[in-house]
């Protein structure tokens, strides 16, 4: 299998984290290609041009990254990231939809600055960051829940708040959930969180 990222894009980074931590490193190849640039060998997987993609077979390819993620865990029983049915599931499911809809703000936001050159902060990119700001209020009041476990929600939190690190620094949002800021120092420590950083 080969996994086509973008070594900035959190989503990509959330499926190669996905990968690491199934202990499937050795049966997926990790492909780093520049979606902007629409190349041939990402289209031909997704032809949205859009990271991560995972080829599966010669013919066969699975795209969006909680399509991915879900087929990844699927692979082996254990350790099992996202639970099976019920409740434990959807709250699982939840956290991931949530992490990737604060990512879609920030992506988006973060391309909307580019554009606007000399005044990057519109009236509508500054309800964007405060959407940003919302989301982060919502994942500290929910760290009693979930801190000491490693499932895909907490994942894709961890992936999500990696992402303001690396765009959003004028943020400072550890000041702003100081709980949740606690619980990122320690999983930001994993092997499959180090592997996966950005280049400096």
């Amino acid at each position: 299998m080969q996994l086509y990222i973008s070594p900035t894009s959190p989503y990509a980074r959330k499926a190669w984290m996905v990968v690491l931590e199934k202990g499937l490193a050795e049966e997926v190849e990790i492909i780093a290609v520049n979606p902007w640039e629409s190349p041939s060998e990402l289209t031909s997987k997704n032809p949205l041009s859009q990271v991560p993609a995972l080829a599966i077979g010669q013919d066969q390819a699975v795209y969006d990254s909680r399509v991915i993620c879900t087929y990844l865990d699927g692979l082996r029983d254990k350790p099992a990231l996202v639970p099976q049915s019920g409740m434990e599931r959807m709250a699982v499911l939840r956290m991931e939809a949530l992490a990737d809809g604060m990512c879609d703000v920030a992506v988006a936001t973060f391309l909307a600055r580019k554009d606007n050159g000399d005044n990057p902060d519109t009236p509508a990119i500054k309800r964007q960051l405060g959407k940003i700001e919302a989301v982060l209020k919502v994942m500290e009041s929910e760290v009693p829940l979930f801190e000491g476990a490693l499932h895909l929600g907490t994942i894709a939190y961890s992936a999500a708040l990696a992402y303001l690190d690396l765009r959003y620094g004028e943020l400072q949002w550890r000041q702003q959930v100081p709980g949740l800021a606690k619980w990122f120092e320690t999983i930001a420590q994993r092997p499959a969180m180090l592997t996966t950083a950005p280049p400096a």
